[in-house]
């Protein structure tokens, strides 16, 4: 086996397969390779052990390649039972399993090496760094990453043409926005045995047009967004990029054939009239997420503080500590005179006269040159607080 990327692949769909119904749907289009989710191996798993079984069998009857996901986070007590029914199974019926946990993937590296792995990157590894170690490490086991749907198409570009591995990326389906592994919807101690899903719709009080769905099961709670990623309308510019393959996620909604073989049409006849009327009728509003540009880092600046910012040149120090009626210690940032009345701004925006006269050095001892990089005690003044900047006044 080898995970090397030899010439350009085609790209192609995978999806997930949950019951019987869902092979008739893929049936008669290129989808040929299924997710299978056991209940105790992955988050959103619904199936039991025979179910599984049957379900990969009739899925390789069909010609199809049956991926295992294991995509739980493990603790030591559910990782010994996932162990233990990966010993029961027979792994050699399925093509890759997908891990999402690196405990789980170095599990496999050292007992199953013969087994292909799928990594799951999408909530903890999105540097390309990162990525590229992980790539080292398992070396030709691995064969795929399932990169973060966080990733905008300027970036995915450069981890697609970097990574020596068929690279897959979330095309339409639900987006995780939080997961927890307690128990927010139920009483804890009359659901930690169950595997029962309950699912609710959380409303913001202030956000009426947001209901963020809310599912629980043993794994724990999920929050999704209230919109589903729908990337089906850039497949052109997803197969110039290196990218392999395109992930369909249907488990939350009822969907028929005639859309599937539209949706799989797209990769080789493209056409936008198809596109916008799936997008007209696909059930809940959708997104395209990140894929233009993440500019969630465009929010910090809104939240820093302003009166926190340095605001020029005549920047001195910033007040440290604040002793009501007796000091004020400033970590200086240049060098004045002893006697220099100075300008403060506090963290709420309040501006205030610093008196320089006396100045001590933090032992007591009087100066008259203040140096940059010391502590330096100055006389209390009214209002100033711990992160007061503090600037000269002008001349």
């Amino acid at each position: 086996m080898t995970s090397v990327l030899t010439g350009w692949e085609i790209m192609k769909f995978n999806t997930y397969l949950s019951n019987k119904k869902n092979l008739e749907l893929i049936r008669d289009t290129s989808i040929n390779e299924v997710i299978l989710e056991h209940k105790t191996l992955s988050r959103m798993g619904r199936l039991d052990t025979n179910s599984l079984l049957c379900l990969t069998d009739a899925a390789l009857d069909e010609g199809l390649s049956p991926v295992l996901q294991w995509d739980i986070l493990c603790t030591e007590g559910n990782f010994k039972n996932c162990t233990r029914l990966l010993d029961n199974l027979p792994l050699s019926k399925f093509t890759a399993i997908r891990v999402q946990d690196i405990g789980a993937a170095e599990w496999m590296h050292q007992k199953l090496p013969e087994i292909p792995i799928h990594f799951i990157a999408e909530t903890g590894n999105h540097n390309l760094t990162g990525l590229l170690r992980w790539n080292e490490y398992f070396g030709q086991q691995l064969h795929r990453f399932a990169l973060s749907s966080e990733l905008p198409k300027s970036k995915l570009i450069n981890y697609c043409h970097s990574i020596k591995v068929p690279c897959e990326i979330l095309a339409a389906g639900r987006i995780l926005l939080f997961y927890t592994p307690r128990k927010l919807l139920s009483n804890y101690e009359s659901s930690k045995n169950s595997f029962d899903f309950i699912e609710k719709t959380l409303v913001p009080s202030d956000q009426q047009q947001r209901k963020f769905s809310t599912l629980e099961n043993q794994h724990g709670t999920f929050m999704y967004h209230h919109k589903d990623l729908f990337l089906l309308d850039f497949i052109p510019d997803l197969q110039k990029i290196n990218l392999n393959v395109l992930r369909l996620d249907f488990r939350h909604m009822e969907i028929n054939q005639d859309w599937i073989k539209k949706i799989d049409r797209l990769l080789g006849s493209f056409d936008k009239k198809t596109v916008n009327s799936l997008k007209s009728k696909w059930p809940t509003k959708i997104t395209r997420g990140f894929f233009r540009a993440n500019r969630t880092d465009l929010a910090i600046g809104r939240i820093k503080n302003p009166h926190l910012q340095d605001h020029g040149v005549n920047l001195v120090g910033c007040i440290v500590e604040s002793v009501k009626e007796k000091h004020l210690i400033i970590l200086t940032r240049k060098s004045f005179k002893s006697g220099k009345s100075l300008f403060g701004i506090t963290p709420e925006g309040r501006e205030c006269i610093i008196s320089t006269e006396p100045i001590y050095t933090t032992d007591g001892k009087p100066v008259g040159l203040i140096e940059s990089g010391n502590l330096y005690q100055l006389p209390h003044t009214k209002y100033v607080t711990a992160e007061t900047l503090v600037y000269s006044r002008p001349e």
